[in-house]
């Protein structure tokens, strides 16, 4: 069984049946700063817990996330180079800082072509349009892929044709190196797929996501990254993200509108891997 809680823009808290993931936390489900996801407070202590972090932009990267260590038996953490950086002196026993500190043998700082790999979760990490990481994630006999930032940033209401093509270039160049990872596993599909559609960026703001979904295998799609803006532009970036007709694979997948904080899906399907 894999339950999926939304929390804000482009946090998700994944558990499986031996662990449970969290992917970018940055605010609470109310959109307020806390020092841990609402979510969490009630869940089982005695779980591994792995917090991932794509990269330190203000909306994927909370700070507050060190002082979990406190309250969970088990706590990993899988971040970006550029995060990594910035924590020295949390990961350090010799710094002066008076916060929670981590061991830093629960601190796995990966680059774009490494992998993690412990209590038989692993943990790929592969490129993004932006900074840091995307990551895919296999536990359980189930495969997650976050995106991070990696998008088709295209911006055509205010990007020369050039620009266009540049962002489509580099955005393909990444897909790639998900490709030959795919390439190598007995079932190649996507069980979880966890995707910016994010309409400030204009004209066809869904290009990326409409790509993603016809290269690669995915059997669940949850848009995110439209938590950006007042209440009510909020309100209008999530109607548009869900606006799935635009882009869904008509021949493959299940689009899920897990898109209102706190917002709770379950699967208890048995894994096809």
């Amino acid at each position: 069984m894999v339950k999926i809680t939304y929390v804000w823009h482009d946090c998700f808290v994944v558990e499986t049946e031996s662990a449970m993931f969290v992917f970018d936390y940055w605010l609470d489900a109310d959109g307020t700063p806390a020092e841990m996801p609402e979510v969490l407070a009630s869940a089982d202590r005695d779980k591994t817990v792995y917090v991932l972090v794509s990269h330190g932009h203000k909306d994927h990267y909370n700070p507050a996330v060190f002082s979990w260590v406190a309250a969970f038996r088990d706590v990993r953490y899988v971040v970006s180079r550029d995060v990594m950086k910035r924590i020295r002196h949390v990961v350090s026993a010799t710094s002066v800082y008076s916060g929670p500190k981590v061991d830093p043998e629960c601190v796995s700082a990966l680059r774009p072509g490494e992998r993690f790999s412990a209590g038989g979760v692993v943990i790929a990490a592969f490129p993004s349009t932006d900074i840091g990481n995307s990551y895919i994630v296999e536990a359980d006999g189930h495969r997650f892929f976050h995106a991070g930032d990696l998008n088709a940033w295209i911006w055509k209401d205010e990007s020369t044709e050039a620009e266009v093509r540049k962002a489509m270039g580099d955005y393909r160049a990444c897909l790639r190196d998900i490709r030959a990872y795919l390439d190598h596993a007995a079932d190649q599909a996507i069980d979880y797929c966890f995707f910016p559609v994010d309409s400030r960026i204009g004209t066809d703001y869904f290009t990326g996501a409409s790509i993603f979904v016809r290269e690669f295998d995915v059997r669940k799609f949850f848009p995110m990254h439209f938590a950006l803006g007042d209440e009510e532009e909020r309100s209008r970036r999530r109607t548009d993200a869900l606006r799935f007709c635009l882009y869904a694979n008509p021949e493959r997948g299940e689009y899920i509108p897990l898109a209102w904080p706190g917002a709770l899906y379950v699967d208890a399907s048995p894994s096809d891997r």
